[in-house]
């Protein structure tokens, strides 16, 4: 690989040219840049790492995971944890920080019917953790955005689809109707068509909740001129 001009060294190499980015040095595949405190994370003890950036070999069938250009080179072996793309891994990890695996992962999306990260991990484990991606995951990048989503792509359960109402009212709350009523036709307009002291004297949202939660024919009345304009328009 040719020097960087910069002279500053080794620290710059992580953004070369594509005619110069590093193969792996057994496959001969160009790997992604790893930072050197996550490679320092996932190998052994007693292996050193001295340098800022390792590449990682993404080739599913080669032995090695991080190298270096000037010649460092660390297997499956080397690493302390399964990666989770490389041929023969196990288990399969879909979410590194929390110790979740591929196969619990589908499970989880089977009986919920759900695909969101935080929703499964969540169903799992109890609580969704804290993320220490940079030193539990052997990119140094979030699980989400890799393990996860790789675990989630085999997965052939899909969300159920979001069921719908026809009742205009569904989800709509009353201070939203009232809310709604009063920016298009003002307290007077309210106090015209449903004569009530509440819409009449001092009217207040506040007010006037408590009235009508108070008064089935005063809500009803209200809910349904929000339908009819709703309808009409």
């Amino acid at each position: 690989m040719a020097k960087d001009s910069c002279g500053c060294g080794d620290s710059c190499y992580g953004k070369p040219r594509e005619a110069d980015t590093p193969a792996c040095p057994d496959c001969g595949k160009a790997g992604d840049i790893v930072g050197g405190d996550t490679v320092r994370k996932m190998i052994r003890p007693g292996l050193a790492a001295p340098w800022d950036r390792y590449l990682l070999c993404r080739t599913a069938d080669c032995a090695t995971v991080y190298f270096h250009p000037k010649g460092a080179v660390f297997k499956q072996v080397d690493v302390t944890v399964p990666v989770y793309f490389k041929t023969g891994a196990e288990p399969v990890y879909a979410c590194y920080c929390a110790g979740v695996t591929k196969a619990q992962v589908l499970d989880a999306v089977k009986k919920t019917k759900a695909t969101r990260w935080a929703v499964i991990i969540k169903e799992i484990t109890g609580a969704v953790p804290k993320c220490k991606c940079e030193e539990k995951n052997p990119l140094g990048k979030c699980c989400s955005e890799n393990a996860y989503a790789a675990a989630i792509a085999a997965c052939a359960v899909k969300p159920a689809p979001v069921k719908t109402s026809s009742d205009p009212l569904h989800g709509v709350t009353l201070e939203t109707i009232l809310i709604r009523l009063v920016k298009r036709h003002g307290w007077r307009g309210l106090g015209e068509r449903i004569p009530v002291r509440c819409f009449l004297y001092d009217p207040t949202v506040k007010s006037s909740l408590t009235f009508l939660r108070q008064t089935p024919w005063a809500r009803k009345e209200l809910e349904d001129w929000y339908v009819r304009e709703i309808k009409r328009r």
